[in-house]
């Protein structure tokens, strides 16, 4: 029997080493508290106690007194904090040995994974895939470095085009008619210009771009935009155009535009032997002229000769006789002072050819009152200098070529009463070289003016009016767009989202200082601040090639520092936990095949860019769990933009195959969810699938897109611990159980 004091046995007084261990478990408690409460904040870099050394010795000191207290699961719970804590700090550092660790421990697999058996078998089929595949990301890279040229050149157009006219409106700056002469029915081209057809293009340039005005297949007037280049964000303030050319003059230079290219024709040699590298239907500037950086108000190509063009800017004329090579001023005694308004060239129906050019006085050019303008005619081919005609009492912005009326004289052909055109702010004005200037019908504002064989044109900044013949009535020919701000266009929010968009947006555009700076940022947050992505890479790449080589060693080494007797109880972890991770690729490898075959042929049938390319990357993305192919589909959607932005698709077949797209996306995850992953990854990873998305959630809070990818293969290596933990807990046969461990450790 026991006796009573048996019954009752004192307690134990605590001793030294048992109060140490709490005051050090109290500690780690409150430092825990203390570090994620100052990494919230942002300031822990200056706090020494943050040093990462500090939970270094904290985890030894831990380690050390777990078997002085009770309750040893607080001090698991510890460390584990800790060391994510470190992990965090230092994942920086610690980014090119996950990587490179990570890549050999795939690579290993892979290898491992190879039908051969013999060793240079294993070399030559490791060497020619390392080769397709360096080919394939070679022209990948050079497909999409390509690509992605024309789409911000694209994105550009589509901002200056589409965006700005919808949200700012627009306004009509400048206007130009194209005119063709083609064969008769025989098709000889030397026929009679009675006998041959004309055709009319139209263009009308605004303060974001230039457009074709032309009707589509059911006779509906559209508007085709054509602002690419060297013209994007430019003023345009004049336009003219002439066989295969277009000209268009900014406050800033000259622009020049070619419809078509021969091979020939790809460079142009200028006159101080410098090249110059032109396509075709692009705008580039014509450089080297005298008038780079000087206000363009006219311009003009004579309708008889293509290689001829006027320039008037707001100190001068010039012009050149063989495309823009070479310039001369032209009769600065009476335009060196002037500045030029409108020029416009002329043949009558004797064939007399005339170069017609109003102008102002400089000092009056910008005043806002009326002020006389002056106009002068020049005769091409003759040795008359150029003449002046009466004034007009007017500021005038445009001139233009008389149009024929009805008048039938000489057995039928038609002749001109009036000679020619101005567009002024009292109205339109007519000059017929009987009388002065005389006040016709049209006394609204006018600014822009154009004349062609299918009648005359006029307008101002909000509207364009036409007129078949001079005994016709006006007809509106097109309106502008006055953009969703136009309503509320004087509230001080409007005028500043309107200035936003004309002004800082180009800006940011147009020099690439923000977007780089944005770019350099991102690059360095996903390296963690870690040298940046390119020394990360390179360094993730060197650890690669030594684990690659000595992962076997690294592993025994590693195992080395395990005291003896838990030796065989890690190596039960690690085998576990490769096993299961094996289990893992395997499944990942076999659905990142399948998902990759549907989507690269799902996308070639949409018609996506690089439906190949993005298709792989749906595979990939596949990894990610739960939202994976989701982000395969918005690779799809970006490459789609890609190709709306390039010029492949119009507006409405972009939408519908984006939102076959989408479905496509949609799609492919019920088939992953419900036949492929249930079916393939049954037998790798038995996790619930709610326990996936919580670990996805956690990681991204984490460690962001790390945690993202990481976050099965974690769950997989806790799943491991947890099942050994248990086998060895319940079978205490095991000779590498804990109990036998400590047991030898004893003896």
């Amino acid at each position: 029997m026991k006796s009573q004091g048996d019954m009752n046995p004192q307690q134990p007084a605590l001793t030294g080493a048992t109060i140490l261990a709490i005051i050090s478990v109290v500690f780690a408690a409150g430092w825990i508290a203390f570090a994620y409460y100052m990494g919230s904040t942002g300031s822990s870099n200056r706090v020494l106690l943050l040093h990462p050394v500090v939970p270094i010795l904290l985890i030894v000191l831990l380690t050390r007194i777990y078997r002085w207290i009770e309750i040893k699961s607080i001090i698991i719970l510890e460390i584990l904090m800790i060391g994510m804590w470190i992990f965090v700090r230092l994942l920086g550092a610690l980014t090119p040995f996950i990587l490179g660790f990570g890549f050999a421990y795939v690579f290993r697999f892979l290898w491992n994974a190879l039908p051969f058996k013999k060793e240079y078998q294993r070399g030559i089929a490791t060497v020619l895939i390392l080769i397709v595949c360096g080919g394939a990301l070679f022209y990948t890279g050079r497909q999409v470095s390509r690509q992605t040229r024309q789409m911000g050149s694209g994105l550009m157009k589509f901002y200056y085009e589409i965006v700005l006219p919808y949200v700012n409106g627009e306004t009509f700056e400048a206007v130009a008619i194209d005119i063709h002469s083609l064969a008769g029915e025989d098709g000889d081209t030397n026929s009679t210009s009675a006998e041959r057809q004309q055709t009319e293009t139209f263009y009308v340039a605004t303060n974001h771009g230039v457009y074709r005005i032309q009707d589509d297949a059911q006779g509906t007037r559209e508007r085709v935009g054509i602002t690419n280049g060297a013209l994007l964000g430019k003023r345009i303030q004049t336009l003219t155009t002439s066989g295969n050319v277009i000209y268009a003059g900014t406050s800033r230079g000259l622009y020049r535009y070619y419809k078509v290219l021969t091979s020939s024709r790809t460079e142009v040699i200028r006159p101080d032997k410098s090249i110059q590298r032109i396509r075709a239907q692009t705008w580039h500037k014509v450089e080297g002229t005298p008038f780079d950086t000087v206000s363009i108000q006219a311009i003009n190509t004579p309708p008889w000769d293509s290689t001829r063009i006027y320039v008037g800017t707001q100190n001068g004329l010039y012009t050149s006789r063989d495309e823009a090579l070479t310039w001369r001023e032209v009769e600065p005694t009476i335009y060196g002072e002037k500045s030029i308004h409108s020029i416009t060239s002329v043949e009558d129906a004797n064939g007399n050819r005339m170069v017609y050019v109003a102008s102002t006085p400089q000092d009056e050019s910008v005043s806002l009152e009326p002020v006389q303008t002056s106009v002068h005619w020049y005769l091409e081919g003759s040795s008359l200098g150029w003449d002046p005609l009466p004034p007009v009492t007017q500021t005038v912005y445009a001139l233009a070529g008389g149009q024929a009326s009805n008048t039938e004289i000489d057995g039928g052909s038609q002749v001109s009463d009036t000679e020619l055109y101005a567009a002024s702010l009292d109205g339109l004005y007519t000059w017929n070289r009987l009388d002065n200037w005389q006040k016709a019908e049209v006394t609204t504002e006018i600014t822009l003016l154009a004349a062609a064989p299918s009648g005359l044109y006029v307008g101002d900044q909000t509207f364009i009016r036409h007129r078949p013949k001079p005994t016709s009535g006006w007809r509106l020919f097109t309106i502008n767009k006055q953009g969703v701000t136009h309503t509320y266009r004087d509230e001080p929010i409007v005028q500043q989202i309107r200035a936003y968009l004309t002004e800082r947006i180009p800006a940011i555009a147009q020099t690439g200082g923000e977007a780089v700076k944005w770019i350099s940022g991102f690059v360095g947050s996903v390296a963690f601040g870690f040298g940046g992505f390119l020394a990360t890479l390179l360094l993730s790449f060197v650890v690669f090639v030594y684990a690659n080589q000595s992962f076997d060693n690294y592993f025994r080494s590693f195992i080395s520092l395990i005291p003896e007797g838990r030796r065989d109880t890690i190596k039960s972890y690690l085998r576990e936990i490769d096993k299961n991770l094996q289990q893992f690729l395997k499944g990942q490898v076999t659905v990142i095949a399948i998902i990759s075959a549907i989507s690269c042929i799902a996308y070639s049938i949409i018609g996506v860019p690089f439906a190949l390319v993005v298709g792989l990357l749906a595979g990939f993305c596949n990894a990610i769990p739960t939202f994976g192919p989701f982000i395969g589909g918005g690779f799809a959607l970006l490459a789609m933009l890609m190709g709306l932005a390039a010029g492949d698709f119009s507006p409405i077949d972009f939408l519908i195959r984006s939102a076959v797209v989408v479905g496509v996306a949609v799609v492919v995850q019920t088939i992953d969810n419900s036949l492929v992953s249930p079916k393939v990854m049954s037998d790798a990873v038995d996790v619930d699938p709610l326990l996936i998305m919580f670990g996805v959630i956690v990681g991204a809070t984490v460690l962001g897109f790390w945690g993202v990818l990481l976050a099965i293969p974690i769950i997989v290596v806790i799943k491991s611990v947890i099942a050994v933990s248990h086998t060895l807990a319940t079978d205490p046969h095991m000779d590498n159980t804990p109990a036998k461990a400590n047991a030898l450790e004893e003896n």
